[in-house]
């Protein structure tokens, strides 16, 4: 790739008719910093082809600064052009850093929890909602109130219509058909 000289970074000015007089100053400002700017470049960001994008920012900062100031020699420009030139590196090395991640790939495992051990309990979130889905509405709300909200068999029977015995049958019958369903064997829990 060629490199890019300082005459072509000038483009990005854009003149006013009072204000020709910038165009040969920062010319020559850029002229002046270009060799310094190509090492901070290299030194401070570790690329030097990063150089010409961080100098254009430069250069349009120092058009607009020069543009409500009266006409002034190119130490002086070199000058501005050198702070914001720097300011714009300082710029990009804050981005980049947020960016960069330190450390290996099996640390972050090591911190985050590993994805099959969500996985199960998808799968039977989605198995258990299946199988609910099959069941009478009056029963899964019984189910419900009795084992997740841990109601008395007394306020399901009233929620729900019924006597407490016929309540709580149905649920131990429900609760025998998951159970087969999910090829769970032995005693159950006692509804």
């Amino acid at each position: 790739m060629l490199s890019t000289s300082p005459s072509d970074l000038i483009w990005v000015i854009g003149f006013s008719p009072h204000s020709r007089w910038i165009a040969p100053v920062v010319r020559a400002a850029i002229r002046g910093a270009w060799p310094e700017a190509q090492e901070i470049a290299n030194t401070q960001l570790g690329d030097e082809a990063l150089a010409p994008e961080l100098m254009e920012v430069a250069i349009q900062q120092t058009a607009e600064y020069l543009a409500c100031s009266s006409p002034i020699g190119v130490e002086q420009t070199q000058e501005i052009l050198s702070r914001y030139y720097r300011n714009a590196v300082r710029r990009k090395k804050r981005a980049t850093q947020r960016l960069l991640f330190r450390g290996s790939t099996r640390e972050i495992e090591f911190l985050l929890p590993s994805a099959r051990s969500f996985e199960s309990a998808v799968e039977a979130d989605i198995d258990l909602g299946k199988i609910l889905d099959e069941t009478p509405p009056d029963l899964r709300h019984a189910m419900l109130m009795r084992l997740g909200a841990r109601s008395s068999w007394k306020d399901v029977a009233s929620a729900t219509g019924k006597s407490m015995d016929a309540i709580r049958m149905g649920c131990r019958r429900e609760v025998e058909r998951i159970r087969k369903r999910f090829g769970v064997q032995g005693p159950g829990p006692k509804v």
